[in-house]
């Protein structure tokens, strides 16, 4: 679905100002994954998915990106039929809100992509609905009125709109609070059933730990590698050279080891651990 092929990235190259990105990236990423990109602040994260969507071109002589048949590094690229294809929902998403309505501002994609009326407002309520807000409700009302988080599905709301196949998320949680980030990825789940390709940008590795079944860890803009979550969080070794902390349930498992509590220190999940300690105590 997305391969990127030696990719390299320089801001403001041939200037006082030059800084590299991206360094030599290879990724395969295929359809039907739950794909998690991680690593430190500044380590390319996010240059390297704005990539995906040509919201930031590849450079000459820099690599490549194939989204299925598209070449990124060619000279024309089909924007329509890209981003008709890749839906890009950044950190805090209800910033980019601006219409009016809840209605206009989810319309706002399918509308771009030269849709009849009739079919934008119809693909704008379903996907309104999707995201668990009541359409009859909201549809007209100004989305600046909305709560934070019925903003942020609104926002998710006008991407979705566009029924992409690949789903790129930068943050999705960033600023909510616990119940908040559970609704959200929870959201994420039920887009996925329709979009069946996700890539999620975060730093909650408890997140990441829980819904990706693959995980890219960039540090200083290379691919420290690509790894399943019980590889990577199961490795002390792999966690201290590519810099990334333990998910917080996995830690807890640590810790009670430590105590002499005898648990599976590569549980990833609150389920996974609760069972843990029910062995471990002899509970029925």
């Amino acid at each position: 679905m997305i391969e990127v092929k030696n990719l390299s990235f320089v801001y403001s190259p041939k200037t006082p100002f030059t800084t590299q990105a991206l360094f030599d990236i290879n990724l395969k990423i295929e359809t039907g994954d739950f794909f998690g990109i991680i690593g430190s602040t500044g380590a390319g994260k996010s240059t390297l998915v704005s990539h995906f969507n040509a919201l930031t071109k590849v450079q000459k002589n820099s690599g490549a990106v194939l989204v299925d048949d598209m070449d990124l590094s060619a000279k024309k690229v089909d924007l329509k039929k890209l981003r008709s294809k890749v839906g890009m929902v950044f950190q805090y998403p209800e910033h980019q809100l601006f219409a009016d309505t809840v209605l206009k501002d989810v319309m706002f994609g399918p509308k771009n992509l030269g849709l009849d009326k009739a079919e934008c407002e119809t693909r704008a309520k379903n996907a309104i609905e999707l995201v668990g807000l009541n359409f009859a409700e909201i549809a007209e009302r100004s989305p600046f009125e909305l709560s934070g988080g019925q903003k942020r599905r609104v926002a998710i709301a006008g991407v979705i709109a566009m029924q992409p196949e690949i789903l790129i998320l930068d943050e999705p949680t960033a600023g909510l609070d616990p119940k908040g980030k559970r609704e959200i990825m929870e959201l994420v789940l039920r887009i996925k059933q329709s979009c069946p390709t996700v890539v999620m940008i975060s730093h909650n590795m408890d997140e990441i730990s829980e819904y990706c079944n693959k995980i890219a860890v960039l540090k200083n803009g290379r691919v420290m590698g690509v790894f399943s979550p019980r590889e990577l969080f199961g490795s002390e070794e792999l966690l201290n050279n590519c810099g990334v902390e333990l998910p917080l349930v996995t830690e807890l498992a640590v810790k009670l080891n430590a105590l002499g509590v005898s648990v599976d220190k590569s549980v990833l999940t609150e389920a996974e651990l609760f069972e843990q300690i029910k062995k471990a105590g002899n509970y029925a």
